[in-house]
């Protein structure tokens, strides 16, 4: 019988050990997960350097085949072999710290997304003319079977592709048999989310490419001048459904594309060519159920459409249209509001369905012509005394009515009140005689200087004087602006300075 303290010393010597020898099967796992990287990660190498060598630059240099896609998928390749070959070469110096290695390159995956978005399309064009030329599928049945190869050309186009993924595998299993209190596990988690944002990228842009390829193959069988394809737009449901006539007693088939922004009503066969008959916005569509949901009517705007389908999968369609309804409203609450002018389109008027944008209404804005600018001579302008004393001075000694006006009088409306029309009416009497007898003294005056020395003509003088009186006098009847009379004042200031040096 042991005592309780030797029974103690046992137990935790027990634990120790158990301890201990989990730490060191931790260690090891970690240590062929880390190893296993760097394996792979050799043969990828390998793999990538048989395809460049003895399938991609063969093909380009006898000129089997000649595409741009061979050469993008060529330097492609040789940019994501340096890559790896940095990878390989930052384990071998230190197979114990990844997490440095993958923290510096895992930006540098997202390269891959290049090579993965040609990579169906450079696969169907190899198929094509493997199908097509005797030639180029001997070429390709020599290589492959080369003791040096040993695969098949698919197999080694698709590796990249799946080779970020595998990163991530890779390095989660290291994580996993990380301790949580190892100096990397840190970094090790950093890493894993950057790899986690390549892969994504690189399967969104793989999505997004086959979606193109969805729509371009939908575009192939429409002899309909439209084009389907825009950025962000997707295929979500295509094929045939049952539309029941406008009286109800028969029903004809028609094939129905739902995108996620548009329902295209067509007619034929996409085996052989479809004829867009009507474009149905989304955001102008609503969707009604009738028996039991086995029919259903989608309205669009003054367009009524009642369907349903033979195979029994009416359901299916009906949820399918009311969440592309629903995503399309929703996600423009957000965006421009041009799509509230897209309206159906009948038959001739489809191909004014955009590709590219929205279409929306021009309306041209009305501007407001305020402020105009009036251009003036340097001769109509005059700055005004606010003295009212000097003025009273001025308009007493002169016979034109320029002088009894001030400042306040421009202020003044256009059209003046009647009583001042009849002020006007009684000064313009006091003002003619005034004149005359300014004439008369003037005359007298001239009369005068004649007698004392010649060259003078006193009745031209007259006459101008009686002249400017009978201007001034007219500028009461007929009110002229403000700018003219400063014209005609200074025109006679002129006048009358040229006619006081002539006297003399």
């Amino acid at each position: 019988m042991l005592s309780m303290r030797s029974r103690m010393k046992v137990l935790h010597a027990l634990n120790e050990d158990n301890e201990r020898y989990a730490e060191e099967r931790e260690s090891t796992l970690r240590s062929q997960a880390i190893r296993e990287i760097l394996t792979t990660e050799v043969t990828y190498l390998q793999q990538l350097e048989i395809l460049a060598k003895f399938f991609i630059q063969p093909i380009l240099e006898r000129k089997l085949l000649a595409h741009p896609l061979l050469t993008t998928l060529l330097e492609n390749i040789k940019t994501l072999y340096n890559v790896s070959g940095e990878l390989v070469a930052g384990l071998k110096h230190n197979s114990e710290s990844i997490a440095e290695v993958f923290r510096k390159l895992a930006p540098f995956f997202k390269l891959y997304s290049v090579y993965a978005y040609d990579y169906t399309q450079v696969l169907n064009l190899l198929q094509t003319s493997e199908e097509s030329d005797p030639a180029f599928k001997k070429f390709i049945c020599d290589q492959e079977t080369r003791p040096e190869v040993g695969r098949k050309l698919s197999s080694l186009l698709i590796t990249p592709v799946q080779r970020v993924p595998r990163y991530q595998l890779l390095v989660k299993e290291v994580l996993q048999h990380t301790p949580y209190r190892h100096r990397e596990y840190r970094s090790l988690q950093a890493c894993l989310v950057e790899i986690g944002k390549s892969a994504k990228h690189i399967n969104s842009l793989i999505a997004q490419n086959e979606e193109t390829q969805k729509l371009l193959n939908l575009q192939r069988c429409i002899n309909t001048s439209i084009n389907l394809v825009k950025p962000g737009r997707m295929l979500i449901k295509q094929g045939p459904l049952m539309r029941v006539s406008r009286r109800g007693n028969s029903a004809y088939r028609r094939y129905f594309v739902l995108l996620n922004d548009t329902l295209l009503y067509c007619k034929g066969e996409p085996e052989t060519s479809l004829s867009v008959s009507c474009v149905l916005p989304l955001n102008k569509c609503s969707l009604t159920c009738v028996l039991s949901k086995k029919l259903f009517r989608v309205t669009c705007l003054h367009e009524t459409f009642l369907l349903y389908s033979e195979k029994d999968d009416s359901d299916e369609w009906i949820q399918s249209i009311q969440g592309a309804i629903r995503k399309y409203t929703e996600s423009r609450q957000t965006l421009r509001k041009e799509s509230s002018s897209r309206k159906p389109l009948r038959h001739n008027n489809v191909i004014e369905f955009p590709s590219d944008d929205i279409p929306k209404k021009s309306v041209k804005r009305k501007r407001c012509r305020e402020n105009e600018q009036i251009l003036l001579d340097s001769s109509d302008i005059m700055y005004f005394k606010k003295d009212a004393q000097t003025d009273d001075a001025q308009q007493e000694n002169s016979c034109l009515p320029l002088w009894r006006m001030n400042a306040k009088r421009f202020k003044r409306d256009e059209y003046p009140k009647a009583d001042d029309i009849a002020r006007r009416g009684t000064k313009r009497n006091v003002k003619s005689e005034s004149c005359k007898g300014r004439s008369e003294r003037t005359s007298a005056y001239g009369y005068s200087r004649k007698s004392k020395k010649s060259g003078c003509n006193v009745e031209a003088s007259a006459q101008h004087e009686r002249s400017l009186c009978s201007v001034a006098s007219s500028v009461g009847e007929h009110a002229p602006s403000p700018f003219r009379i400063l014209s005609r004042f200074f025109t006679y200031v002129g006048t009358s300075i040229k006619d006081l040096f002539a006297f003399r």
